[in-house]
């Protein structure tokens, strides 16, 4: 009979203890890295790096100066971060291949003309009267 999944785990935990990996029950914790922060130059307030420093473009709006000299070297962060999501096979762009919601709801209109100049009913039911 194979082995569950719970029993593998604790094997695996077992096993973690018995090498010192792990906290005191054989759990790996995973750490996870800071995001990266940057501090502008002008007002000196820290702001998260993104992919696409959305909103430190509008801080610098607001500085009334361009993002390099607000945040020096964030444009050179950003397109790590965003090589490192393409490497990852992370989704960059946003917006489905699908019809949008206008192109669904022209296309069901579309099809109740064809069933009404068909002369057929569209399925619903008749109520007790």
């Amino acid at each position: 009979m194979p082995e569950s999944n719970a029993a593998a785990k604790k094997r695996l935990q077992k096993q973690n203890r018995a090498d010192g990996i792990g906290d005191d029950q054989g759990r790996l914790v995973r750490v996870k890295e800071p995001p990266k922060m940057s501090q502008c130059t002008v007002c000196q307030m820290e702001l998260k790096i993104t992919k696409t420093n959305t909103e430190l473009t509008a801080h610098s709006a607001k500085c009334k100066s361009t993002l390099d000299e607000c945040f020096p070297g964030a444009k050179e962060v950003a397109e790590e971060l965003l090589a490192l999501t393409k490497k990852k096979g992370g989704k960059v762009e946003t917006g489905g291949g699908g019809p949008t919601k206008a192109e669904k709801k022209a296309k069901a209109s579309a099809g109740m003309d064809d069933l009404l100049s068909a002369g057929l009913s569209t399925g619903k039911k008749k109520g007790k009267k």
